[in-house]
């Protein structure tokens, strides 16, 4: 294929590594990948009410920007482009806010707690965010990282003694001529 539109999937999988090398090897050469996926900065401030409680995390640790351009080149992409934006949502109470992560699904946090949370639970963490509240507008941070590149021309293997076929040579030397003017 000469495309991969991966909106807001990598962070939803425990190896995005194997994701980016399943996609580099269905790209043709020249092919194209683009992706977002969420940053380590999301939900700060219910990362920071669950530590202050001595619970674990509320999601995995997402992936930072530079070691997503470090996993597109270890899995073969060249030139990779990376940015991210954080884009804070405000609500206004503490049930909305929780509609909405329950509406974004998942949490591959390995230390997440196993079985379903009770009424006493879900009552002391709505206490917390009602008090967090007051010194601050209740709001959630979502860092979104996007990146792309692209999958690059096969390079040559060279070691001590290489053979490359005459074509091979001809295809590769055309290639860094550029058109004939």
């Amino acid at each position: 294929m000469g495309m991969v539109w991966a909106n807001m999937g990598l962070h939803t999988t425990a190896e995005p590594g194997q994701w980016l090398s399943t996609w580099h090897q269905a790209l043709k050469t020249d092919g194209f990948l683009m992706f977002s996926c969420l940053g380590p900065d999301t939900l700060i401030e219910l990362r920071a009410l669950y530590e202050k409680l001595g619970w674990p995390a509320p999601a995995q640790a997402f992936t930072d920007m530079h070691d997503w351009g470090d996993m597109l080149v270890e899995a073969g992409f060249a030139e990779p482009v990376m940015d991210m934006e954080r884009i804070v949502l405000t609500f206004e109470t503490p049930e909305r806010l929780l509609q909405e992560l329950r509406e974004l699904g998942r949490n591959l946090n390995p230390q997440r707690f196993g079985a379903c949370r009770g009424r006493q639970w879900k009552a002391e963490l709505m206490q917390e965010i009602k008090a967090s509240e007051a010194s601050r507008p209740l709001q959630l941070t979502f860092e979104v990282i996007y990146g792309h590149a692209m999958k690059p021309l096969p390079r040559n293997k060279m070691t001590a003694e290489s053979v490359i076929s005459l074509d091979d040579m001809k295809a590769s030397l055309r290639q860094h001529q550029g058109p004939k003017g």
